[in-house]
């Protein structure tokens, strides 16, 4: 290469239809500097990447300083600072992708495109990059192009996308759910028109809405409060009670707001993508029955940035709902206005944290907030913000229409109504189930085939990457908010994984460190460097250099990160290796034997 060619070009300013296009994020939102991650989303997708110029650029529009906007920049994975291929894989490593075969189609990715993951083709039409946990693990392993899933990774489709061949998005989902079982949110699932709202509303949609607007809003929290339902994101806080805690605006004046947590990012966790895809109309429906319990006229739809069919999904129901007066001014002749619109993230685990989404939304780095205040009392740009996830909002139009003690009826007295469960892993039918709460664990295997292949259950991971395991012995384990505990796991977001007798724990724990020391934001220094120290003694003991103190070493350190964090991620990087050190400890000795040497 000639010295002339080495030095790289000077960068091309952005277009006039460019600049308006960046300049109109300033006033898409309420407040200016929300539409900072969009803007930088525009940057990546036309340079390819976010040069420290396009920093500047960006700074001088939305009037806040280069280090801010570095900040941000910096932070997010989806934002590179060398040019990405035109057309960017993304391959799933997680948990479940890693059993169903991830490493090998890692390795045909880069035999077929001729390059090591995390580079680019000389021509710069591809690059490739092993990911966290996509959201598609009935896909397993997962193959992304850009923010469009494509399905299982094949080496067939591996050869048409490197051949240029436009494979089609994915959009399909398997259900479950016996027969018999009583269900709420996807009973009519198998209706591909059901995203539509003209077929929404002959099934009744939009009536709960009419309702809630005919209430008192105190009325219609109290009916909340009556269906038990607790929050279905993992926290299990009881939606009710939490919507009470808004202040009167006589205390706290201002606007408030409604946000849907969609950035559904816990390995293991698929529903809220199938609930958005099945029938978008219904969680729009519950935003504007919440809205109205607050007093919000602007709510929001934080959905993750790999989510691209569900947001284009989304933004076609938001669109319906609006030309029939469903959102905006006077929605129904009820004299009750909401807007909602749409925040894409930019991949990070994080966000999935109530506050950490906040300080996205405001623009900045998705750094968890120490409360008290809590969202409630000070959230979106320190107003009151309820945060409610997906399949939480998607459940208020059930509740209101068959009424709250109904629906409480259907689940165990601390938790009603039902759950939604992706399982996936070594399950004949990996899909979506819906089950009451406090059904046995048990049943939602049995529903899913079991363990194919004669091979015998190991282990079941009952609510995503963060929960403790379960062995063979526990699977009566009853699936609600506090059942769980006895049993020293969680619910979590209802994320099922089933381990086999092939599995490792070992490993096993691995896969779920690494993930969180990727994903840790770096703001605790116990999180920040507990999970990275524990991935390293992981990972010496699979090379067959471990020592004795290894093991002690792992539990002494998780002992040290749990309660001294400000979020849940860094407990769960305490938790979770001790949790699986604990209930196979000689998955973890036969490393330390030397009688496996790989890992």
């Amino acid at each position: 290469m000639s010295k002339a060619a080495a030095v790289a070009a000077p960068q091309a300013p952005f277009t006039p239809e460019q600049e308006k296009i960046l300049k109109s994020w300033t006033t898409h939102y309420p407040y200016p500097i929300m539409g900072l991650l969009e803007a930088l989303r525009q940057v990546q997708e036309w340079r390819r990447c976010v040069t420290p110029e396009d920093e500047r650029h960006v700074a001088n529009i939305f009037k806040t300083s280069l280090s801010h906007v570095h900040g941000v920049a910096t932070f997010f994975p989806m934002f590179t600072k060398k040019p990405a291929g035109r057309r960017r894989i993304g391959l799933c490593h997680g948990l479940s992708c890693a059993m169903a075969g991830a490493d090998k189609m890692a390795h045909c990715l880069e035999q077929t495109l001729g390059v090591k993951e995390g580079e680019t083709t000389p021509d710069g039409e591809f690059s490739f990059e092993e990911m966290e946990c996509l959201g598609a693990c009935d896909y397993a392993p997962a193959l992304l192009v850009g923010d469009d899933l494509k399905g299982k990774a094949t080496p067939e489709l591996i050869a048409d996308v490197a051949a240029k061949k436009d494979a089609p998005s994915q959009d399909g989902f398997y259900l479950g759910t016996p027969k018999g079982v009583p269900t709420v949110l996807t009973k009519n699932y198998d209706n591909p028109k059901l995203r539509e709202l003209e077929t929404y509303r002959k099934q009744g949609g939009y009536k709960a809405l009419e309702k809630a607007l005919s209430m008192k809003r105190a009325d219609l929290i109290e009916e909340v409060k009556k269906s038990n339902m607790r929050g279905l994101g993992g926290a299990g806080f009881p939606t009710g009670m939490k919507w009470g805690t808004v202040p009167p605006e006589d205390k706290v004046p201002g606007p408030r707001f409604v946000v849907t947590n969609a950035d559904e990012s816990e390995p293991a966790c698929y529903k809220d993508r199938v609930i958005m895809t099945a029938n978008p109309h219904q969680m729009l429906e519950g935003i504007l029955i919440a809205s109205y319990a607050i007093g919000a006229k602007n709510s929001f739809i934080f959905i993750r940035g790999e989510y691209g069919v569900q947001y284009k999904i989304l933004t076609k129901a938001i669109a319906e709902a609006e030309k029939a007066g469903l959102i905006g001014e006077d929605i129904l002749g009820k004299g009750f206005s909401c807007r909602i619109q749409i925040m894409r993230g930019a991949g990070a685990y994080i966000c999935g944290l109530d506050t950490a989404l906040l300080e996205t939304m405001e623009g900045k780095k998705a750094w968890p907030r120490q409360p008290p205040p809590f969202p409630t009392v000070a959230g979106l740009m320190g107003q009151p913000t309820v945060v409610n996830n997906v399949e939480t909002l998607s459940m208020l139009p059930p509740i209101l229409n068959e009424g709250g003690e109904a629906f409480a009826k259907l689940g165990v007295p601390r938790t009603g109504g039902t759950g939604v469960y992706s399982v996936s892993g070594h399950v004949a039918k990996p899909g979506i189930y819906e089950f009451p709460m406090g059904s046995p664990l048990s049943k939602i295997v049995e529903a899913a085939g079991g363990v194919p292949g004669g091979k015998k259950l190991k282990a079941v991971m009952p609510g995503g990457a963060s929960t403790p395991p379960v062995d063979a012995t526990e699977l009566e384990m009853p699936m609600d908010f506090d059942g769980p505990k006895k049993f020293g796991t969680f619910l979590g977001a209802g994320g099922v994984v089933v381990m086999d007798e092939t599995v490792n724990m070992a490993e096993v724990a691995h896969n779920t460190e690494r993930f969180l020391s990727h994903e840790s934001c770096g703001q605790c220094t116990p999180c920040r460097e507990g999970s990275n120290w524990t991935v390293r003694i992981l990972e010496r003991l699979f090379s067959g250099g471990g020592v004795a103190e290894d093991l002690p070493n792992i539990t002494r350190m998780g002992e040290n990160i749990t309660g001294k964090v400000i979020c849940a991620l860094g407990d769960t990087v305490g938790a979770v290796a001790r949790a699986y050190l604990k209930k196979f400890p000689e998955d973890f000795e036969s490393y330390l034997s030397g009688a496996k040497k790989n890992g």
